[in-house]
């Protein structure tokens, strides 16, 4: 049912009164990788990544896109994104982004870890927070060790899972 819901809202026009991301975590066990999806509004990320730097102009997906867009976008989206395995930090390669008109699709994968002695996982998707206090970002989260759905909010920004794997 979620998933329908955020189907349709990602429909919407490029204006839009409702404020949220959609990130999916799936777990390679051939390559011990979390690798994420992770849907945004393209204005949201431009004005995200803009208000940061004085006079910036990103144009995602326009013919006069501005140079350094792909290296923002990844540096924005790994700094707004965090997962733990065991209380260590699990670091994140951007891979790339693709632009459908007011949607971005973004790409990343982790460093490989193992998930032989899981005690617990801290996960916490913090997209616009900055820009607007109604800001939700949907996790999905297919992983062996922690398979679940999850909404993250302003006020309810990391979710925590002792494990037993």
């Amino acid at each position: 049912m979620i998933r329908l819901l955020l189907m349709c809202l990602f429909i919407a026009s490029s204006t839009h009164d409702i404020h949220f991301t959609k990130t999916t975590l799936d777990y390679n066990e051939e390559t011990k990788t979390l690798q994420v999806v992770m849907n945004v509004f393209t204005d949201d990320l431009e004005l995200a990544i803009e208000s940061g730097h004085d006079g910036l102009d990103l144009e995602i997906g326009a013919e006069n896109q501005h140079e350094l867009t792909d290296s923002l976008v990844g540096a924005y989206v790994i700094d707004h994104l965090m997962f733990k395995n065991n209380h260590k930090n699990i670091e994140f390669d951007f891979i790339g982004f693709e632009y459908d008109y007011d949607i971005c699709y973004m790409y990343l994968e982790s460093q490989p870890f193992t998930t032989k002695s899981c005690n617990s996982n801290t996960i916490d998707v913090r997209m616009f927070y900055e820009l607007f206090e109604d800001q939700e970002n949907v996790c999905d989260i297919n992983c062996p060790f922690w398979d679940t759905e999850f909404i993250f909010t302003k006020n309810f920004r990391a979710l925590h899972r002792e494990c037993d794997y």
